[in-house]
C-alpha cells in the first residue's frame, strides 16, 4: 500500500481551463492564471495542457521558459510549425519532441473537419542536451506499455487495455517518482479509482500496479526524476 502523503491526486473538474472559439485548454499543473498551492510541478515536469482545437483553427504557443516539450495528438492530426523551419503533420502513433528556449512559439494547426485533441508537455531540462526530433511509436497491441520516449529528463509510456486487465510498472530508479494521466476510461491505483482527465503523482515507490476497469481504458505513465 502506498503511503497517503506520497501520493497526490489530480482531479479533471479541478483543472485550469481557458475556453475560445478556436480550442478549449485544460492544465493539470499552474498554468498562466490558474496558480494553485497544490498544482505546482512534479520533479522537472512543470506543464501538462490538454487542448481540443476545433476545425480549420490554428493555435500558436509561447514559451517562457528552456524546457524539452512534448506534442501528443490523441484524436486526429495537427500540424506543427516552428521558429526552426520545422514543419510536420504529426497524427496518432506519433510525438514531436520540441527544444524550447525563453521567448520562443511555435504553432499548432487543424487541417481538419472535426476537432482534433492533443497534450502538451513540458519538462525543465538545458536545452542544450537536446535536438528537435519527429518521433514514431506502434499501438496495436493492448495490455501493455509502449515507450513514447525516453532520456535523462523523463521516461514516458502509453498504453490501452481491456476490460478488467491488470499491469504493473517497475521503476528504473527508486529515487524517480511517477506521474499517470488517464486519456481515457477508468482505472484502480491502490484502491483509488482515476477516471478520464484525472492524475495521480507517487512517489517513494518502486513499483506501481493498477487495473483498468473500463474496455479500451488508455493511460500515460511518465517516470520522472525528483532531484
Amino acid at each position: 500500500m502506498i503511503n497517503q502523503s506520497q501520493a497526490q491526486i489530480y482531479l479533471a473538474a479541478l483543472r485550469g481551463k481557458w475556453q475560445t472559439q478556436d480550442y478549449n485548454c485544460w492544465s493539470t499543473f499552474n498554468f498562466g492564471n490558474y496558480q494553485e498551492e497544490s498544482r505546482k510541478a512534479f520533479g522537472s515536469l512543470f506543464l501538462f495542457n490538454y487542448y481540443i482545437l476545433a476545425p480549420k483553427q490554428s493555435l500558436t504557443i509561447a514559451v517562457q521558459k528552456d524546457s524539452l516539450q512534448y506534442i501528443l495528438p490523441l484524436y486526429g492530426g495537427i500540424e506543427y510549425k516552428d521558429e526552426q523551419q520545422n514543419d510536420n503533420l504529426i497524427v496518432t502513433e506519433q510525438i514531436q519532441q520540441i527544444v524550447s528556449n525563453t521567448k520562443s512559439s511555435f504553432e499548432i494547426s487543424n487541417p481538419f473537419d472535426k476537432n482534433v485533441s492533443f497534450l502538451q508537455m513540458g519538462f525543465n531540462t538545458k536545452p542544450s542536451a537536446f535536438t528537435s526530433a519527429f518521433l514514431g511509436f506502434d499501438f496495436k497491441e493492448k495490455n501493455k506499455l509502449i515507450s513514447l520516449f525516453e532520456n535523462n529528463t523523463a521516461s514516458a509510456f502509453i498504453a490501452q487495455f481491456g476490460g478488467r486487465e491488470e499491469l504493473h510498472y517497475q521503476l528504473k530508479n527508486k529515487e524517480n517518482g511517477i506521474f499517470i494521466f488517464i486519456i481515457s476510461g477508468a482505472f484502480e491505483f491502490e484502491n483509488r479509482l482515476l477516471e478520464t482527465g484525472n492524475a495521480l503523482s507517487l512517489k517513494a515507490i518502486e513499483v506501481v500496479e493498477w487495473e483498468a476497469l473500463s474496455e479500451n481504458a488508455m493511460l500515460l505513465l511518465i517516470e520522472i526524476p525528483l532531484v
